[in-house]
């Protein structure tokens, strides 16, 4: 199914080029206006979060989520943006029906719930699939954080995509202050590649607050050992939750999950309250 570019004029063209054919986000020595005015459109954020892992299944997203609502319901003000651009699903989370946002020098994020505000690309794409190239993932993110408008938050959750990818490595060089809160299960395979990811993640000068065990079933020793190891705070664990299934849509709900709770503990120990 053809997914129309929200960038297309209705000729077909791009709104970004200039009428010689030039790109208006090229700066004459080849660089990217865009990367400039990341800074600013960050400015009024106090800390910068993404939820990663190396492993796809873990509950980045719940965490994400879960994070976001309930911290928003305490009164701070919350951001979620959701980078993972082929499986955005952060908005189902939350409730919240894919449109486009309104613009205002800029675009402004979905508002949620009092407090709580979302950005995601299917903001422009709906429940559409959208196949992109390593240089298609890097643009998007690009422009993402170029043109959202998020005025004065006190946290910005971002729910990043499994792997070590375009969107790992593009914000780690765009926002210097990012934060890289790792989220893994117990299971023997999540162990080792997240255990590669803080590797990673050291290399690139990344700061890592924590380590969070999630959908824990029993004993979370392997994920406790695995941050001793790598010279990471354990931040704490949250327990598998059935009543999660329940609470999607809908953010009030999630906030009273037993999982939340235990994920607002271990965010505490990384003094996110």
């Amino acid at each position: 199914m053809h997914v129309t570019d929200p960038r297309a004029a209705p000729n077909g063209a791009d709104y970004r080029a200039a009428p010689n054919g030039a790109d208006y986000r090229a700066a004459p020595n080849g660089a990217d206006y865009r990367a400039a005015v990341i800074g600013k459109r960050l400015s009024g954020i106090g800390r910068i979060a993404g939820f990663c892992s190396a492993k796809g299944g873990v509950g980045k997203t719940m965490c994400t989520t879960a994070a976001g609502s309930v911290l928003a319901a305490k009164g701070r003000r919350v951001g979620i943006l959701d980078l993972d651009m082929q499986g955005a699903s952060a908005h189902v989370f939350l409730g919240v029906a894919p449109r486009l946002p309104v613009e205002k020098e800029g675009i402004l994020p979905l508002p949620v719930a009092e407090n709580l505000w979302l950005m995601s690309v299917a903001a422009f794409t709906g429940e559409h699939a959208l196949a992109l190239r390593g240089p298609e993932v890097s643009d998007a993110l690009l422009e993402l954080l170029a043109v959202t408008q998020w005025g004065s938050l006190e946290y910005l959750f971002i729910d990043m995509p499994p792997g070590i990818g375009e969107e790992v490595l593009d914000l780690a060089r765009l926002v210097p202050r990012l934060e890289a809160i790792v989220v893994s299960t117990g299971a023997a395979v999540s162990v080792a590649v997240v255990r590669r990811l803080l590797s990673i993640l050291g290399e690139m000068h990344v700061a890592v607050p924590g380590v969070i065990a999630n959908m824990v079933r029993g004993d979370a020793g392997a994920v406790r050992e695995m941050a001793r190891l790598a010279g990471v705070v354990f931040a704490g664990e949250v327990p598998f939750d059935p009543g999660i299934e329940d609470a999607v849509g809908a953010p009030s709900r999630l906030a009273g999950t037993a999982a939340a709770s235990a994920l607002l503990r271990a965010l505490e120990t990384l003094n996110i309250h």
